[in-house]
């Protein structure tokens, strides 16, 4: 009789903790709170294009963030390796009223090369970055997201696309 009573304490006590967990997993994390919020993202292009962006702006309510921000990227495959920075505005929509949703986004602005880009030579290219992903709010306020999407770049009569894939830090 005292294993079952123990189990049956284990057990209320398990689904007692987890129930308050739910609840608190439902609640919207502090970067998506109106205000000021930011992020940072390590990305990928290409698997050879390796980049840094910081984006910084205004959350209107839980669902919709208008922002700008300044990235960089290069390809380390040489002793002067290609680089470009660039700068855009950019627009994420959060899906849900909860600490997991999918987003969905745009960005749009311009670059500028650092260093000779060869084949990829744009002088100052327009780029537009359509993208989807998923964001996770962690239980400090911040936020971890994964997005893939696909970077449009326009110039000189050329269009380049090349698919991205981003992690980054809310805040």
């Amino acid at each position: 009789m005292k294993i079952l009573r123990n189990l049956t304490m284990a057990i209320a006590l398990f689904a007692f903790s987890s129930g308050i967990d739910a609840q608190t997993m439902n609640d919207i994390p502090a970067y998506r709170q109106k205000g000021y919020a930011g992020s940072v993202s390590f990305t990928d292009q290409y698997i050879v294009w390796l980049g840094l962006d910081t984006s910084h702006g205004y959350m209107f309510n839980e669902h919709h963030y208008l922002g700008a921000g300044v990235g960089f990227f290069l390809a380390p495959i040489d002793e002067e390796p290609p680089m470009l920075v660039h700068g855009f505005l950019e627009y994420k929509s959060y899906w849900f009223k909860r600490r997991s949703t999918p987003t969905a986004g745009v960005r749009a602005g311009f670059g500028r090369p650092v260093t000779n880009l060869g084949a990829w030579d744009f002088k100052a290219p327009f780029l537009g970055e359509p993208y989807i992903g998923w964001d996770w709010g962690t239980r400090n306020g911040n936020g971890l997201s994964l997005t893939v999407g696909a970077s449009v770049f326009m110039a000189n009569r050329n269009t380049q696309v090349m698919p991205k894939l981003s992690f980054g830090i809310s805040f």
